[in-house]
């Protein structure tokens, strides 16, 4: 087990605390430091432009988190950028001067943290995995379809419950002509059956108390923003909390579903478009 607190007084290990919005280090920067989270939460985010005007969220680091491990034997140049998503606590050590010392006069703490690294690897790992195989099931899903429709989407969103292992999942949309209202489109517990079901919701943001439901395990999952849509998947799931991981997945799975709705979209607004001219 790994002993922060030993860490923290150690000689070879230095504290930092980042504000809100504050870069702990960027693409293309160089340092040599092992970092341990210690308090809140980072934002991994990756540039999508060639004048970095722009990032990708690619992910979150959370209290306990390790990272940076790559400095026990390279000092090669960081690839994403880190911002603190509000007050952030670091512990970190500068591997290519310390950590020598470190070895031999703290080996046991050493042992200790180079087995937290190896845990943390493995967990990263099997959760990329997760994500991976997740992804190809959906995606295979719906390169399988056969047309895309109303039944083929809630056969989808049946689908996302059994690969993400949640409960029930709720589907919904938001009304066109009326703000602030949303209608319940599917529930996968009453399966393949459309719902018509007028949900209000409170300065444009959906909540569980709208939804009128006792269930406090739950994850919100804005799909897309169109000038004339905007949807949502509720996940629910009573025994297990949604982790990090959980929700990467969701996040991304997610998207799927939003790709097959504007589908069915452009497909609608085609028939219409040819109805209308005969």
């Amino acid at each position: 087990m790994l002993d922060i607190n030993f860490l923290k007084n150690s000689k070879f290990f230095n504290q930092r605390t980042l504000k809100k919005n504050e870069v702990l280090f960027d693409e293309g920067d160089i340092d040599n430091n092992i970092y341990i989270l210690l308090a809140w939460e980072l934002s991994v985010e990756k540039y999508t432009t060639r004048k970095k005007t722009e990032t990708k969220v690619l992910g979150h680091l959370i209290k306990n988190d390790i990272f940076w491990e790559w400095a026990l034997n390279s000092n090669q140049t960081k690839g994403l950028k880190l911002i603190a998503k509000r007050e952030t606590h670091l512990l970190y050590i500068n591997a290519q001067e310390w950590l020598e010392e470190f070895s031999k006069s703290q080996p046991k703490e050493w042992l200790d943290l180079l087995k937290y690294i190896i845990y943390i690897s493995n967990k990263r790992l099997l959760e990329a995995n997760l994500l991976i195989t997740a992804n190809y099931q959906i995606s295979h899903d719906i390169l399988s379809l056969n047309q895309i429709n109303n039944k083929s989407i809630f056969e989808l969103i049946d689908r996302i419950k059994d690969i993400i292992n949640v409960d029930y999942i709720l589907f919904l949309e938001k009304n066109t002509v009326m703000e602030n209202y949303l209608i319940m489109k599917y529930d996968s517990r009453k399966q393949w059956k459309m719902q018509s079901e007028i949900i209000e919701i409170t300065d444009n943001k959906l909540e569980l108390l709208e939804l009128k439901l006792t269930d406090t395990n739950y994850y919100i999952q804005e799909l897309a923003i169109w000038e004339d849509g905007l949807w949502y998947l509720v996940y629910f799931r009573k025994k297990k909390d949604f982790d990090e991981n959980d929700k990467k997945i969701l996040t991304s799975i997610s998207s799927w579903i939003s790709w097959v709705i504007k589908e069915k979209k452009l497909i609608e607004e085609e028939r219409d478009k040819n109805f209308m001219e005969k």
